[in-house]
């Protein structure tokens, strides 16, 4: 007579790549459709030579706007990449919550090209700090729910490590939602404090370094 099948508290996912592997699809789409929010200065036949880099110049704001979505779109995928190396099964809820991180992904194309079209509206820029703090908020509870008694993660991580990942995910949703009542009076400025996400990213390596509580 066959052993009897234990069936798990958890409805687990076997294959993990192929969720991995949709992700980096879409964001190699998304970061590729980025690009098409640049539009290609048109300048006088005959006068190319003198009027294109006075228009090049011009479409500074358009560029600096596309070089911050490009920073962001790269940090979450670093982020998603470095929480999943000790993701190790899968189960509806991470799936869930991947596809929900995924949503917003999506959306920063479109927030990019509305920036760029409405430049001193702060509803555009509002719209795009919003939903990049949610998309912080939600890989933050993938990551919280995942290692939560390890069920989903490597054993082996320290509760220190499984802090510090929320921290960082958490200062940046922090930031976006500052800048959301920055936006009110100054758009330009808005976009601009989305740097110190970086900055307060290396405060939140430092103070963990220092406590020693990186070791996993």
């Amino acid at each position: 007579m066959p052993p009897e099948k234990t069936h798990s508290t958890y409805q687990f996912f076997k294959n993990l790549e192929r969720l991995i592997n949709l992700t980096d699809c879409i964001f190699a789409f998304a970061i590729t459709l980025m690009v098409l929010s640049l539009a290609v200065p048109v300048v006088t036949k005959g006068n190319t030579a003198a009027e294109l880099p006075v228009r090049l110049l011009s479409e500074w704001p358009t560029f600096l706007i596309y070089i911050i979505s490009f920073i962001i779109i790269s940090e979450w995928w670093m982020a998603h990449h470095h929480i999943f190396q000790h993701i190790k099964k899968l189960d509806r809820t991470v799936t869930v919550l991947n596809f929900s991180f995924l949503f917003f992904i999506t959306l920063i194309p479109f927030h990019t090209s509305l920036i760029i079209e409405y430049p001193e509206t702060p509803v555009a820029v509002i719209f795009y700090a919003l939903t990049q703090a949610c998309a912080g908020v939600v890989l933050a509870a993938l990551w919280w729910y995942a290692t939560k008694h390890r069920r989903l993660s490597d054993t082996d991580i320290t509760q220190g490590y499984v802090h510090y990942r929320v921290i960082r995910l958490l200062s940046g949703s922090g930031v976006f939602l500052i800048s959301i009542g920055i936006a009110v009076f100054n758009t330009y400025l808005a976009e601009l404090s989305w740097v110190f996400i970086g900055i307060l990213i290396w405060l939140v390596n430092k103070w963990f370094y220092r406590k020693e509580l990186l070791v996993f």
